[in-house]
């Protein structure tokens, strides 16, 4: 395939293996789900730790080649690939392996790849030589002439009779395609329940709900789901027609990912209290009109995994499309994903949205694989760009709650407690240290507790007699240890703006 240009690193003995598909490779299970004849793609941040075991796992399930795809580096045209970055060990293994290892120049992408090698099939497998069952070779030259998930479900539910649909992970339809045939159209099953059953399902293929849910991808590459009407679980060509609707999804997800990158430019103008016509300029090219309330969802991992962050986007996208009056525009960057978006009229939608993301956490947690997930929400807020710092401390706050996937929603600042959640902790908790730390010392030393009989005092709003009946002590002795209390914190007890000091600071304190 000298359109692409690609260097051979290790494993000239294994040259005349055939080449029937691509597949991105799984670095957890590397020798997963092949059958045989595949082109691996391995980017070049996915090396597992023991190349020796990929290398291994891939010959034995049969693979033909691998390709490394470096990440895209500033170049001039014509660049040619550069050996020295893929790690020797890898060369060394699959040189052992017998297993081809070839290198792509920097600006390939994996979707390049599949539709050369889409096309060789095509051609070499044609008609004549009966070699490919019929369905298949229609799919894959109607991929190598530029068909989209669109476009192939179409196809595939024409040759099946069958009504078919994507759904993302998440259980979002992406495409639908009623039957073609004589087989009438049925009632499509709940695609939340389908994700739902498969999710928990042993091994795909299987049946859920009269379905039958074919898996697009594996591990990294995991995109979604095929369903097809009826029980098609041995329909083998059909497994083959998931991987080349993940193909043609790859085009939309690399289109969709350039667009959420460029979108980013919408996060710097609401950070940069940019011209508010510029803003709302941006968002009305995503259908959001200038009256709508801001609503900012703002999500972040504690890895890097790309894959991660469009499975939460995913996620978020499936709440808020429920809302036919919803509208969103996507950002993307380095360390968080955020979402500008409008959610109808109605008020407490920030809240609802929410909700509907915290209930569908607890199944679809195992999706993240090794890493965590927070999320924070926020709406009704005055400006996108406070809304979006909303959104920024909601999220803080929901990494402090248990579970691999959390949410929290930032209240209306309306009152101090939101006030101080969007204070940074380390500021709160400086503050509390300040105005406290002599009374936490003199407790500590007493064995006193000077703290919980100002915030006595404090919640009967400075009433001694109301006080002193809750702490049970006569109100010469309350008194006393309010005279104490001022000492220890220079505040004065009858000044309301030492008061707020006091309280603002037991707060902060009780809040850690």
């Amino acid at each position: 395939m000298p359109e692409l240009r690609l260097a051979l690193l290790a494993g000239t003995e294994g040259l005349a293996r055939e080449v029937l598909r691509v597949c991105a490779a799984d670095p957890v299970d590397p020798g997963g789900g092949l059958s045989g004849g595949e082109l691996v793609v391995l980017p070049a941040d996915g090396y597992c730790a023991d190349h020796g075991h990929l290398a291994r796992a891939l010959t034995a399930a049969g693979a033909a080649a691998v390709v490394v795809v470096p990440e895209a580096r500033d170049a001039v045209d014509g660049l040619e690939p550069a050996p020295d970055e893929v790690p020797y060990p890898l060369v060394g293994a699959c040189a052992q392996a017998g297993l081809p290892l070839l290198l792509a120049p920097p600006a390939t992408s994996a979707v390049r790849i599949a539709e050369v090698v889409a096309h060789r099939v095509a051609i070499e497998h044609g008609p004549a030589a009966g070699r490919l069952p019929g369905r298949q070779r229609r799919l894959i030259t109607a991929l190598a002439e530029g068909a989209d998930t669109h476009d192939l479900l179409d196809l595939l539910a024409r040759e099946l009779g069958a009504a078919c649909r994507v759904l993302t992970p998440a259980g979002r339809v992406l495409a639908g395609a009623p039957a073609g045939g004589p087989e009438p159209t049925r009632v499509a099953a709940d695609p939340v329940a389908i994700a739902r059953g498969a999710l928990a399902a042993e091994r795909l293929p299987a049946v859920i709900d009269g379905e039958t849910v074919f898996a697009l991808g594996r591990g990294p590459a995991f995109a979604g789901y095929l369903v097809c009407a009826g029980d098609r679980t041995d329909d083998d060509a059909l497994a083959q027609a998931a991987d080349l609707l993940l193909l043609g999804g790859a085009r939309r997800a690399e289109r969709l990912a350039v667009e959420r990158a460029h979108a980013w430019e919408l996060v710097d103008l609401v950070e940069s209290d940019a011209a508010p016509d510029a803003v709302r300029a941006r968002l009305g090219a995503a259908g959001i009109g200038p009256d709508a309330a801001p609503i900012v969802c703002c999500a972040a991992g504690d890895g890097a995994d790309p894959a991660t962050g469009r499975l939460v986007v995913d996620l978020i996208e499936r709440v808020l499309a429920a809302d036919p009056a919803a509208r969103w525009v996507v950002a993307c960057g380095k360390a968080e994903s955020v979402v500008f978006c409008s959610a109808g009229t109605g008020a407490g939608a920030a809240a609802r949205i929410a909700a509907a993301i915290e209930h569908a956490a607890h199944w679809w947690e195992p999706l993240l694989g090794a890493e965590r997930v927070a999320i924070g929400i926020a709406g009704m807020s005055p400006t996108w760009a406070t809304a979006l710092a909303e959104a920024r401390g909601a999220r803080d706050r929901a990494w402090a709650r248990p579970g691999r996937l959390t949410v929290a929603a930032g209240p209306e600042i309306d009152a101090y407690p939101a006030l101080l959640a969007a204070v940074p902790a380390p500021v709160r908790s400086a503050f509390a240290d300040r105005v406290l730390g002599g009374l936490r010392a003199y407790d500590a030393e007493h064995g006193t507790d000077l703290i919980g009989t100002l915030a006595a005092f404090l919640a009967a709003n400075g009433a001694w007699q109301r006080c002193a009946a809750m702490l049970g002590v006569h109100v010469s002795a309350l008194h006393q240890r309010m005279g104490r209390v001022r000492d220890l914190t220079g505040r004065d007890l009858f000044s309301a703006r030492d008061r707020v000091d006091l309280l603002l600071a037991l707060e902060t304190d009780h809040a850690g």
